[in-house]
């Protein structure tokens, strides 16, 4: 006699494990396509804060406020910012943040630009640049809780405290 029990178990255990797999797959390329979608949508928001930003610059405005996207950075290049690499009380290496990428290749000597707080360091992965003369004060400005409130004085960009 044939043992049709343990080849079931085997035939329907293998359909499990495939409709696993398959399920998995999904939530994955399902995941994916919402982070995809969000980091887009974000920065579609810089462009359009940046631009904000920029345009009451140059309109001499005294402050202006920025409403989003949270969690992202102004910053401006060229600025004076040495990265060091420490292994325990050893410096390993010493190296000077340039400019992104972007404005490299347009040949801008400043750019203004918003990217993600986790790229800050050269903009280059997610951000949005713009050619500009102005500098900010104290080095990048966080996006923590928008609205935030800049003070534009001769040039110089500070955040305002709540």
């Amino acid at each position: 006699m044939k043992n049709r029990r343990g080849f079931l178990l085997a035939e329907e255990t293998l359909k499990i494990v495939i409709a696993l797999i398959c399920i998995s797959f999904l939530i994955y390329l399902l995941t994916s396509l919402y982070f995809k979608n969000k980091d887009s949508k974000d920065l579609e928001l810089a462009k359009a804060s940046l631009e904000h930003l920029v345009n009451e610059i140059n309109a001499k405005a005294p402050s202006v406020e920025i409403y989003n996207p949270k969690g992202w950075v102004i910053g401006v290049w060229p600025h004076d910012t040495t990265k060091r690499i420490w292994y325990y009380l050893f410096l390993l290496s010493e190296t000077k943040i340039g400019l992104p990428k972007y404005c490299e290749n347009l040949g801008w000597d400043r750019c203004i630009c918003i990217c993600k707080k986790d790229d800050q360091d050269k903009c280059d992965d997610l951000g949005f640049c713009l050619e500009s003369d102005s500098k900010i004060e104290g080095g990048a400005i966080e996006i923590e809780k928008p609205p935030i409130t800049l003070k534009i004085d001769g040039g110089e960009i500070t955040k305002v405290a709540k």
